[in-house]
């Protein structure tokens, strides 16, 4: 079962967490690939250090769009996904950091590598993930514990760790 806007319509720390272990699915012309979220990070508003948030233009409108909305963003030549959470007004995200191919092979163990792998490009930016054909979560049900540490790659962090990924899941970005 696909994952309605109430799901999204929540604190982004509190998606990044639910969304671990639900499978994100891609058409892609008649072919249907399967990945398990495995990796996520949660980033909020302009006081948030490390998120798009504190740049003015497209990336922080987007943030604060209508829950769902996908934000699809470049960084090193890499295309980064991620799917806005609350209520509209309220810049929040969560990125997606890694995944676990179910249905295909490919590197997906980072942001960057994921979004290759399952061809998602600037294409998607701005739709919605719950009334999407080309790209939806649908729900999971699996035991798993939760590791959290503070975010990857980021100059300055807030004081809260905001990754979260499934403990010993082979597939995350780092260890």
């Amino acid at each position: 079962m696909k994952l309605n806007k109430t799901f999204f319509l929540r604190d982004a720390e509190q998606v990044a967490r639910d969304l671990l272990g639900k499978i994100l699915v891609r058409k892609i012309n008649n072919k249907i690939l399967k990945a398990k979220i495995v990796e996520t990070e949660a980033y909020y508003d302009e006081n948030d250090p490390a998120s798009r948030a504190r740049q003015n233009g497209d990336l922080r409108e987007t943030m604060k769009d209508k829950e769902g909305t996908i934000l699809v963003y470049g960084v090193h030549n890499n295309w980064l996904i991620n799917f806005v959470t609350n209520k509209k007004g309220k810049a929040e995200a969560v990125l997606l950091r890694a995944l676990e191919p179910l249905n295909f092979k490919g590197k997906t163990n980072g942001p960057g590598l994921l979004t290759k792998a399952l061809k998602i490009d600037k294409n998607l930016h701005k739709k919605n993930i719950y009334d999407n054909k080309e790209l939806w979560i649908e729900d999971n049900k699996e035991d798993f514990e939760i590791e959290n540490t503070f975010r990857i790659g980021v100059k300055r962090d807030l004081p809260k760790k905001l990754r979260f990924y499934i403990k010993g899941n082979k597939f995350i970005s780092r260890k």
